[in-house]
């Protein structure tokens, strides 16, 4: 190939890359979160933010979705009908989903940890044994505080569990917004039980010193000795009412803790369960009737109410829930579904949102640092119908996926192992597995199939699996028998198609996929995740060039073809609006152009190897700068990342190659993805020598699709190199390189 045509396909690529994510589709990024008005727009929590303006957050812990539906609950079905629910993911930066992590985490609007700080939030002047609670936050600060006060005496090991995230944390930084601003907070009541203090809500409404301006955590607070209640303390509503209504005018933002349900989650094994469920659902009838006066406390013209659970629970059933609760109402909300630009999906928001939505709605700026985004409500009826199907779908994906994943990993390395070890000793038998390697490559178009059928429990989902997975592989091998190498061009291309359509509108079935991403796991909510990203790469190279070693009559088609195919798909990854795959877009030009050009039969020469440096080095650079250029809602996460690093720094620029090495680290030693790609890597390298000359042959009788497995190496190695779980995307990647090289080779012994 001549230099000018080189240059040629090289400044295609380049202009792909810094023209056309700039330009997005139409309505792309709103099909990504999916509005629901009645003129098509999401909308803002809050239309007319203001200092003036007020936030209460009551916060019922440990509440489950399906409380909600008692229809006894009037208060609670008043708010739904006049505001916004969703579900919430609670993860934080602890290894669990501990109440005083759930609570420091929507505080600080980033995932911090809190551990064994939760007894120290006292009035200032709670009496302990060595003088008041504000003296004591005295002696350990050095800052003197009001009586009216409430502290936090462990504010300095907030600091120490926090010190060493590799990304800016600041505990309390909710309140220290609100204080620069010269607003006030405060926090009402407790979930103490009688063996000690549970004072985890003043971590949502302090600043950094651990302080907030009002408020009353004690346990003055509590009915004492309820002859019915578990553990003999519950809330007093009335007198958290009273303290409310004594609050100063200048009050913000309150945060009031109704305690109760996590009370009855502290005894839940010491009370026998027709005792506890009655008691729960008493208690629920109480909170009910305290939210209705709160409300009826509040302007609905001005003022914004939020019920939040900031743990989930696990309600009348045994299982854990693993996303709670979450409700809005008042100025600037109506009717519907509450998301974020952060998932980006309606119904499901990151608990992180909450401190941007409260200083948005105070007419305040967010500090770049703090993770999350302001909440948006699209319009919705039937919501918590909706909402329970949804968690019931999210929550069968996520119980099956770890089973599933890796008993497919365990069944594609045991099939690799037991491949080899018949190639070498018994060709004859050898033949007999061919069919089950198809099974290998079919599984990742099944998991996306799947997601169009209706899945009602784990065993109808198993069967589901095994019987479309049998019937795709049986599909394949029929193109097979028919058309050498159609099982190759069926499966790859069917999958590669499907995947882009899917990315493209959304990414329906990707959501709900059991090799995805999924809310309750937090990593990602949109666009295409690694396990696909993998997947799209090796399908898609080994398709094409499939393709093209099948019809070489029509070769120069198909490869104008090929290269239209590449650029969409790299368009689709880099693309703010849809894929929002920085790492994929970098995995997708490197290798697709690798392939490309080999298919080109152009030499690899230091001049080659540059330009696409050069390409990639732009993409890094320009995508970030153009996704910084659209409004913050409609920002990808690495646009958001960009941010950072322009406030922060070489310091940021450090902390997320730190935050990304360490977790691809922590991924390689512990995931069975790691055991995919050694197994494949090493099946490649022995058939690389053994049976003698084997490879030499599929290279002559199949040249472009040698080149496709060239190229399909080349998508694993910078995938393991560039992306935040790299060897996930690398292992998924070889799904399309392994497998099918041993089908050749047992083809080849045929």
């Amino acid at each position: 190939m001549k230099k000018s045509r080189l240059t040629i396909v090289l400044l295609i690529f380049i202009s792909l890359l810094t023209g056309f994510p700039a330009l997005g589709w139409p309505g792309a990024a709103m099909q990504n979160v999916s509005p629901g008005t009645e003129d098509g727009t999401a909308r803002l929590v809050t239309s007319s933010p203001s200092k003036q303006n007020k936030v209460v957050m009551v916060i019922v812990d440990r509440m489950v979705l399906e409380d909600l539906s008692d229809p006894s609950l009037t208060g609670f079905h008043k708010i739904i009908q006049n505001g916004a629910i969703s579900l919430m993911n609670c993860n934080t930066a602890g290894n669990n989903l501990s109440s005083e992590n759930t609570y420091a985490t929507i505080g600080a609007g980033s995932h911090i940890i809190a551990t064994g700080t939760y007894t120290m939030g006292l009035n200032a002047k709670e009496a302990q044994d060595n003088g008041p609670a504000g003296l004591e936050y005295y002696r350990r600060t050095g800052r003197k505080v009001s009586p009216s006060a409430v502290v936090q005496l462990d504010i300095a090991r907030f600091g120490q569990l926090n010190s060493e995230l590799p990304y800016p944390a600041v505990p309390g930084a909710l309140g220290d917004c609100l204080h620069e601003a010269g607003l006030k907070t405060a926090v009402l009541g407790n979930s103490d039980i009688i063996i000690g203090c549970r004072r985890e809500v003043l971590s949502v409404a302090m600043d950094r010193y651990g302080l907030a301006d009002y408020g009353d955590v004690s346990v003055s607070l509590l009915e004492k000795m309820d002859d019915r209640f578990p553990g003999g303390y519950r809330t007093n509503y009335a007198r958290v009412l009273q303290e409310m209504d004594r609050l100063p005018g200048d009050t913000a933002l309150t945060v009031i803790e109704t305690g109760d349900l996590s009370r009855l989650e502290e005894f839940r094994n010491y009370v026998s369960d027709p005792v506890w469920a009655a008691e729960r659902k008493r208690t629920m009838q109480r909170i009910d009737q305290f939210i209705e006066k709160v409300a009826n406390r509040l302007d609905p013209d001005r003022d914004l109410l939020l019920i939040v659970t900031p743990t989930p629970g696990k309600g009348a059933g045994e299982e854990n829930d693993y996303l709670s609760a979450i409700l809005a109402v008042g100025a600037g909300v109506r009717e519907g579904f509450l998301f974020s630009p952060t998932t980006k999906r309606q119904g499901i928001i990151m608990n992180t949102d909450l401190a941007p939505t409260i200083l948005a709605f105070l007419g305040l700026e967010k500090p770049e640092w703090m993770n999350g985004q302001n909440l948006l409500w699209v319009k919705a009826e039937n919501q918590i119908n909706k909402l329970v199907a949804m968690k019931k779908q999210l929550t069968l994906t996520y119980n099956a996926r770890s089973i599933f994943q890796k008993g497919y990993c365990v069944y594609q390395i045991g099939l690799l192992l037991a491949s080899l070890y018949f190639i070498l000793a018994h060709k004859k038998a050898a033949r007999l597995l061919q069919p089950f390697l198809l099974s290998v490559m079919a599984v990742p178009l099944v998991y996306l199939l799947l997601a169009l059928l209706p899945q009602p429990s784990f065993p109808v989902l198993t069967l589901e699996l095994f019987l479309l997975t049998v019937w795709i592989a049986c599909l394949a091998w029929w193109f097979e028998r028919r058309h050498n190498l159609g099982s190759f061009i069926f499966l790859s291309l069917a999958t590669a198609g499907l995947l882009i359509l899917d990315t493209a509108i959304g990414s329906p079935l990707q959501k709900t996929s059991i090799m995805s991403y999924d809310p309750i796991a937090g990593a990602r909510f949109y666009g295409i995740g690694n396990e696909y990203m993998g997947v799209l790469m090796g399908s898609l190279i080994i398709g094409c060039t499939a393709l093209m070693s099948k019809i070489e009559r029509y070769r120069k088609v198909l490869l104008v073809l090929t290269g239209i195919a590449f650029l969409v798909t790299v368009f689709v990854l880099a693309s703010p609006a849809l894929g929002s795959k920085m790492g994929g877009a970098i995995v997708s030009v490197a290798a697709l152009a690798v392939t490309f050009l080999l298919l080109c039969n152009v030499k690899f020469k230091l001049r080659t190897v540059i330009y696409l440096a050069v390409i990639i080095i732009g993409l890094v650079v320009v995508i970030p700068a153009i996704d910084l250029l659209r409004p913050a809602e409609l920002q990808s996460h690495f646009g958001r990342n960009a941010s950072l690093i322009l406030s922060g720094g070489w310091q940021e620029i450090q902390n997320i190659i730190v935050r990304k090495t360490e977790m691809n680290l922590k991924l390689i030693r512990y995931t069975i993805w790691t055991r995919i790609f050694i197994a494949s890597l090493v099946s490649l390298a022995l058939l690389f020598y053994r049976p003698v000359g084997v490879m030499t042959t599929i290279k002559k009788r199949y040249p472009d699709l040698y080149k496709g497995f060239a190229g399909v190496v080349t998508a694993s190695i910078v995938a393991l190199i560039f992306n935040d779980a790299g060897i996930v995307a690398a292992a998924t990647t070889m799904i399309f390189g392994a497998p099918p090289i041993v089908y050749l080779v047992l083809q080849e012994q045929k």
